[in-house]
Parts: C-alpha cells; sequence; structure tokens
C-alpha cells in the first residue's frame, strides 16, 4: 500500500505527518493528501496566530469593547470549545492569558495592550450569527487548544481521502488513527534531549505540557512555564510533565493546562474528553 511522511516547520515547532494509503491509491494520491494535511495546518495557523494582525485573532485583540466580528467557522470552533472548557474547569482554562506572556517576554507585544488586559474573566461572547462579541479589552492567545485543533483537521483529511493509517505529531501534539498501535515517546522532564516510551495508543491523541525550555528555577529545582494561573495572575511552576490521552488532539492539548492548574481533571471534563492524566 502507498506509504508517506513529510515534516515541516509550522505553529512554532517541526510537524510531521505519515499516512498509508488504501490499497486502490497511488503513490501519488497519498503524497497528496499529505499535502491536503499541511495546507490545512497552515490554515489554521494563520486564522489563529497571536503573531498576525490579520488572524481572526489578531483582529479580536485589537477589537474595541463592544465591536462583533465575524471569524471563520473553524476559529469560532475553537473558541466555542475554550469557552465549555472555561466554564467546566471554573475559569482555570483561560485563553486571555496574552497580558501576562507578553510580559514576561512569551509572546511579542501588542501596542498599550499589555498593560490594559486582565484573566479570570470570560471577554468574549459568541454569537448564533457566527460573530464574536468582544466585551473588554483582550489578549487573545489560542496556543493552548488551537495547536491540538490543527492536528486534528489534518487527520480529518487524511481520512476523507482515504488514508487508512498514519499520525500526525506537532510538537508533542499527537493524533494516530488505524488499526495497528503506534508508540508514544515523551522529552524526560530533567533531561528534555532524552526521550521515554510511554506505552501504546490506536485511534487516539495525547498531548504533553511541560517547561522543558523556559527559565530554571534551580533554588528550587522547578521551571516557571509558559501557563498562567489567571486567578493569581502568574506563570505556573513545574517539576516534571503532564500527558494527557483524549478522543482529540484538540481536547488533549487543552486539558494538560487544566490538569496542571487544577491538579485533576473534573469529572464532567474527563468524560465529555474520555481522558486519563499522565504525569512524570
Amino acid at each position: 500500500m502507498p506509504h508517506a511522511e513529510r515534516m515541516r516547520p509550522l505553529l512554532g515547532t517541526f510537524v510531521t505527518i505519515r499516512a498509508q494509503g488504501d490499497e486502490k491509491l497511488t503513490q501519488a494520491q497519498t503524497e497528496s493528501a499529505v499535502e491536503c494535511a499541511f495546507r490545512a495546518i497552515g490554515r489554521v495557523d494563520r486564522l489563529m496566530s497571536f503573531h498576525r494582525r490579520s488572524s481572526d485573532i489578531g483582529r479580536l485583540n485589537r477589537g474595541r469593547p463592544g465591536a462583533c466580528l465575524r471569524v471563520h467557522v473553524w476559529t469560532y470552533q475553537v473558541l466555542r470549545e475554550a469557552q465549555r472548557l472555561w466554564h467546566w474547569s471554573g475559569g482555570a482554562f483561560d485563553c486571555n492569558v496574552g497580558g501576562p506572556l507578553m510580559r514576561s517576554g512569551l509572546l511579542p507585544k501588542l501596542a498599550g495592550r499589555h498593560a490594559r488586559t486582565s484573566t479570570g474573566k470570560m471577554a468574549i461572547q459568541l454569537r448564533k450569527d457566527g460573530s464574536v462579541r468582544v466585551k473588554a479589552r483582550v489578549a487573545l492567545d489560542l496556543g493552548g487548544i488551537a495547536k491540538g485543533f490543527a492536528v486534528d483537521k489534518a487527520v480529518e483529511l487524511l481520512r476523507e481521502r482515504g488514508m487508512q493509517s498514519g499520525m500526525v505529531n506537532a510538537g508533542g501534539d499527537l493524533r494516530v488513527f488505524g488499526d495497528e498501535p503506534q508508540p508514544i515517546w515523551v522529552r524526560c522532564p530533567t533531561e528534555p534531549t532524552r526521550v521515554q516510551m510511554l506505552g501504546m495508543l490506536t485511534n487516539g491523541a495525547i498531548a504533553t505540557s511541560a517547561a522543558y525550555f523556559t527559565n530554571s528555577n534551580r533554588l528550587a529545582e522547578s521551571t516557571t512555564s509558559a501557563i498562567v494561573d489567571t486567578k493569581r495572575g502568574r506563570r505556573v511552576f513545574m517539576t516534571g510533565s503532564v500527558s494527557v490521552i483524549a478522543r482529540n488532539c484538540m481536547l488533549a492539548d487543552a486539558l494538560t493546562k487544566i490538569a496542571i492548574l487544577k491538579g485533576r481533571l473534573p469529572a464532567r471534563i474527563v468524560r465529555h474528553a474520555q481522558a486519563k492524566v499522565l504525569n512524570i
């Protein structure tokens, strides 16, 4: 059966796509499916990047309170899931965290915005007509959920084009499909140049959050992560890593942050995502 594997820089990381086509398909058709999957990931980046002024998120971040902006259906889907998780996690999962990340130098500053936004509240309203109303000054960053969504869209396109099995890995946000179990590897938190095997995964997704390459607090033997505790207005210290297995990669991606911030996943979220937490 035709097989293709490619790697490209996207979403601020390296994305690997591997696919095996149905025996009725040609090698060219399999490679075309992989190209379509990469284009879907690129589209998510253009729509939801904090760094692009013309993206949906860039426009929302520049929007004045009271403004209603039309966004792409994909952006609306991600914001809707983010809003659901915000409610179900008691506000722990919050995408309005651009302010603290800008002040820490982890995101580029938006003119005047880093000093004028706050976290810990739902600052947007999703309207039934597919538009988004900006309720207060926002600095939205979908980095904690959109990468997983991009992986899911890539897998969706691969399946639509007749791929029988495969894998999409975006810097640790990974989803596999097909009947054959595939090995799952994660970085060692204390030595991130090494990896260790977590086990095998079939038709599922996994995402991992850690603080491998951010600034270390050697006295406390911990590292300041890019995850923001909105109730305290500061970034979280981590000594290990947290992985979440879920039914899709968007949920796995988002749920690592909730598991870190709350120490567990609420039962309602576990049922919704068919989730399992793995700590290292």
